[in-house]
């Protein structure tokens, strides 16, 4: 287990600093282009093109609010949901926060909450804004509303999926 959250930990500060190392050098051609004299539009800038949430471009209104949810704050989907046998579950944002350990934004534009039990198991919590699909669920869920799926993997089955009321 230990090598695990070990390789994990090492893979994610290489990501970081991947992308550190990237922002520089759109840096560096920017300053380089304005030396020269050429403008980009946003559209011919490769550095607004490549994090649509930094430049809000191509984003729907998940229903999910971005900057709040990264820093600790989950008004925008606590509440009650429902699944599709009926089963009702509650998302209370003040147990979030109180149980949460880490929050990731994952790139096909749902949010993954790492969260432990009274016990200290940790399960996930995976959050899809509106109009995001749910993977291998494609077509099968309501996508005009917020969903959530927790467990320790993604849904396995359409009744892991709970759809906002």
């Amino acid at each position: 287990m230990k090598k695990i959250v070990i390789g994990l930990s090492v893979a994610f500060l290489l990501m970081g600093c991947s992308y550190i190392n990237e922002k520089e050098n759109h840096k560096e051609d920017s300053e380089l282009n304005q030396e020269a004299g050429i403008e980009l539009s946003p559209d011919e800038n490769p550095q607004f093109n490549h994090d649509p949430a930094e430049n809000r471009e191509n984003i729907v209104d998940s229903g999910l609010n971005h900057e709040e949810i990264m820093a600790g704050n989950f008004a925008s989907f606590a509440g009650e949901y429902v699944n599709s046998e009926g089963t009702i579950m509650l998302l209370d944002e003040a147990d979030i926060e109180r149980r949460l350990l880490d929050v990731m934004c994952i790139e096909d534009g749902h949010y993954y909450l790492n969260v432990k039990t009274d016990d200290g198991f940790g399960y996930g919590i995976d959050v899809y804004g509106i109009g995001v699909e749910v993977s291998d669920f494609e077509g099968l869920t309501d996508i005009t509303k917020i969903r959530v799926c927790c467990g320790q993997a993604g849904p396995m089955d359409i009744e892991e999926i709970f759809n906002k009321k």
